[in-house]
């Protein structure tokens, strides 16, 4: 050991040449230049990735547990469609959950008999019916860091009625799905855009602008009674706007009510409460947020499907780390398990929603081709140190001689050209991570610069969001802190190889 730092004090010290102090510094700039290039362009991809998954999931929560077929074949969920006491009519989770007292509404003496292709029920120790909805919220009013809410979806046609100061009255008609308002979601408040002066001021002046007779001649005679009673509000997506609707604007949700031999259209009084952020609902433009009892309504007339496959009624989980939702799902998952629900539920991780499967597991793609492109350019950057430190080798000859014929060995020089190397790549990854710290935090005006060349933004907001993520990603730093002086060790070994095979008499002869 006494013999290597000897060995390196004698080798450094001595004058270089000027080709391979330029190739030095070459080498040092370009490794800089792409780990800057790779820490920026991966920390604005894993920020985008983030943004999106927190949109993904604010709405629809990290986690979501549905019933299964199994569900809707037991006895307990059709207990309800023969029984007086539900009015013959099958429950929602929601009215299950709010159940008082014994969960089996089915009375002997007063019901009519139980089909026999129907299941039978199932029964615990106690020989009570199993109640899979008020145990899977027991099971989840146990965890204190999550929160939890039943939701509930819809459809039906939208007509709202448009009338401003010296324009003539005009409706928007259009077909929209309808999401029940989940009051405990903890983005509610985020999703829910604030309201402007502009639709204060509208939603003050709008009555007094209205031509009632006009609205109430065009409008339902059913909504022309309740107009002033009994409206319910409703939240629309901000891409409304620019359809000219405002805050207080009115209307009326319609939907088809079966009956033994006909359909009859129902309408459903709505005011304009206010604009909210879909994210990235593939239905987001047409999904309208609605209270409870409006969803209950409509689904309890007709049967409505979901155009994405997403399962009409259900419970959503959110947690403050969406991506550990795949670390609740196998906990919960066993927890039903051992209460002998499991049967009745399918849990599912926003990875797996059949909305964002697709556009997740492509983004997973591209981020890891992405991850080994600049791998392969970081490896092909710090090559350059082969050439730098092979440079060095044959500018030292004289000098390697003399360790070796001092006692040095061939393990020590070696080493020296293999610390060259690595010390070559930690000073580029230094200054390499500076740099990128620098443009993250200037990102806006480099954002800028680009807009101003192309004559447009340089990023939709629709997917990016009015700023691009300028944090720096821990695992794109790890990435740089691991890869470059593995890399840079590497790519010294050959020089180090070459310099142990220098032959200490030849040298110091031809000198």
């Amino acid at each position: 050991m006494f013999e290597f730092f000897i060995a390196l004090k004698y080798l450094m010290p001595g004058k270089k040449r000027f080709a391979a102090s330029l190739i030095s510094l070459m080498s040092i700039g370009v490794i800089s230049l792409v780990v800057w290039l790779v820490l920026v362009f991966l920390s604005v991809i894993n920020g985008i990735e983030e943004n999106w998954i927190n949109k993904l999931t604010s709405l629809n929560a990290p986690l979501r547990i549905t019933p299964t077929d199994h569900y809707y074949s037991s006895y307990y969920y059709l207990s309800d469609s023969i029984s007086m006491i539900s009015d013959y009519n099958t429950k929602n989770i929601r009215e299950k959950q709010n159940t008082e007292g014994n969960s089996n509404p089915y009375k002997y003496d007063t019901d009519m008999e139980i089909p026999q292709s129907w299941a039978k029920p199932h029964l615990n120790k106690k020989g009570e019916l199993v109640d899979p909805v008020k145990i899977a919220f027991g099971i989840l009013s146990k965890h204190q860091d999550i929160a939890y809410e039943d939701y509930e979806l819809s459809a039906s046609i939208m007509k709202i009625a448009i009338q401003r100061e010296n324009k003539n009255l005009s409706f928007l008609t259009q077909m929209i799905y309808l999401a029940a308002i989940c009051e405990k979601n903890p983005h509610i408040k985020h999703l829910l855009l604030p309201p402007s002066n502009e639709d204060i001021n509208n939603f003050n002046k709008n009555l007094s602008q209205i031509d009632k007779e006009k609205l109430h001649s065009a409008l339902p005679t059913s909504l022309s009674v309740t107009l002033e009673n009994n409206i319910e509000p409703v939240f629309l997506p901000k891409s409304l706007k620019d359809s000219g609707i405002c805050v207080g604007d009115r209307g009326y949700l319609s939907y088809n009510k079966n009956s033994s031999f006909t359909h009859q259209e129902q309408h459903i009084s709505i005011y304009v409460a206010g604009f909210y952020d879909p994210g990235l609902l593939p239905i987001g433009n047409k999904c309208v947020l609605v209270n409870p009892n409006v969803t209950q309504m409509i689904n309890k007339a007709a049967a409505v499907f979901s155009p994405d496959g997403t399962p009409m009624n259900g419970i959503y989980v959110w947690m403050k780390d969406p991506f550990k939702a795949k670390k609740w799902k196998s906990s919960l998952e066993q927890e039903f398990i051992n209460n002998d629900i499991a049967q009745y539920w399918k849990i599912t991780d926003f990875s797996e929603y059949e909305f964002a499967k697709d556009l997740l597991q492509q983004f997973q793609s591209d981020k890891m081709l992405f991850s080994l492109i600049a791998i392969i350019i970081l490896i092909v950057a710090c090559s350059s140190i082969i050439s730098m430190l092979i440079l060095l080798v044959n500018d030292k000859k004289r000098e390697i001689a003399a360790m070796q014929a001092m006692g040095a060995s061939k393990k020590n020089i070696a080493i020296i050209f293999g610390i060259c190397g690595v010390t070559t790549g930690l000073i580029s990854s230094i200054i390499g991570i500076l740099a990128a710290l620098f443009t993250l935090n200037h990102l806006d005006v480099l954002v800028d610069m680009l807009s101003a060349i192309q004559g447009h933004a340089a990023f939709n907001v629709m997917f990016f969001g009015n700023h691009l993520p300028n944090t720096l990603s821990i695992k794109a730093l790890l990435l740089i802190l691991i890869a470059t002086p593995i890399i840079s060790l590497i790519a010294g070994i050959i020089p180090a190889i070459k310099a142990t095979k220098l032959s200490p008499s030849n040298i110091l002869r031809s000198e």
